[in-house]
């Protein structure tokens, strides 16, 4: 298996977490008021929660002969096959749920929540971060 594809987008998550936790330091009201700030937070979360998603569906293609279809089957898939937790996989279905929010429900984005995860779930990007290496490390 060539991991070059995931290590990379392991890399975008790790830049994008960086990118976040330079804006934790903010308050709401910092946050909330300036459109630059909030905007690129929403970026970062999207992009960070697409690279999970993009690793999960290359882990479960070369596992499986089917890829689930929709984000859900994804997170839930890796738990599945024991390369996450299952609790944890739930908490990757929320991270698809609001990653469809920012794509494609940008007009109803809740600012609080975008601030609530800045503050809160950083470190959940780490953590899969860091099962997906272990997962990686046991291939070789």
């Amino acid at each position: 298996m060539d991991i070059t594809p995931i290590v990379a987008r392991l890399s975008v998550i790790a830049d994008s977490v960086n990118a976040l936790k330079a804006l934790q330091s903010l308050t709401y009201e910092e946050f909330a008021h300036d459109h630059i700030l909030h905007s690129s937070a929403e970026r970062d979360f999207q992009i960070a929660i697409q690279a999970i998603l993009d690793i999960g569906a290359m882990l479960l293609a070369e596992l499986s002969a089917k890829v689930p279809e929709d984000y859900t089957g994804i997170c839930l898939g890796l738990a599945e096959v024991g390369i996450l937790p299952a609790d944890f996989a739930q908490k990757l279905v929320g991270m698809a749920k609001f990653r469809n929010v920012l794509v494609h429900l940008y007009l109803e984005v809740d600012l609080r929540r975008v601030y609530h995860y800045l503050q809160h779930n950083l470190g959940d990007f780490e953590l899969f971060a860091q099962y997906i290496s272990e997962y990686l490390a046991k291939l070789k």
